[in-house]
């Protein structure tokens, strides 16, 4: 069961960083399937369909252009969204967060530089604004990330 909930899990930020229409149905296909995966995919094919809105599960290893691989344990999870996403205005979009988001990690690391900041400041608040930093700074690395995986398209 822990595979079927990282399966969907895996589909579902897929489709949120690509931006896929929630009421899209995309297929899913999967590529070098595993005798385990093959058997959780016959027992659970139905639940993934359903929870990650999905259109049909199949087994195959050819990759549609277009399409978006995830590589799930032995197996290969492959979205096809040719037709689905606008490409131009989805890298336009995350283009422009990315730049939004690099200024905002830009901030923070101009205000940790401040020596005055850092002497004055409480402890606590340094820690807040340590912690707010990584978080932007994962924030951006899975924006490019996902840049990255539409660019591949």
């Amino acid at each position: 069961m822990d595979w079927v909930i990282r399966c969907v899990s895996a589909i579902r930020a897929v489709r949120s960083e690509m931006n896929v229409p929630p009421a899209a149905r995309i297929p899913l296909m999967v590529g070098n399937a595993g005798e385990a995966t093959k058997a959780r995919l016959e027992t659970h094919g139905g639940v993934i369909s359903v929870m990650a809105r999905l259109d049909a599960v199949t087994l195959g290893d050819e990759v549609p252009k277009g399409s978006v691989q995830i590589v799930l344990d032995e197996a290969t999870l492959i979205l096809p969204l040719a037709g689905v996403i606008d490409v131009a205005a989805e890298k336009a979009r995350l283009q422009k967060e990315i730049a939004h988001q690099m200024d905002e990690v830009a901030r923070f690391d101009k205000k940790l530089a401040n020596e005055k900041f850092l002497t004055k400041a409480p402890d606590e608040v340094v820690a807040e604004q340590r912690e707010k930093r990584e978080v932007a700074q994962g924030e951006l690395d899975k924006l490019r990330q996902a840049l990255e995986r539409l660019e591949a398209l």
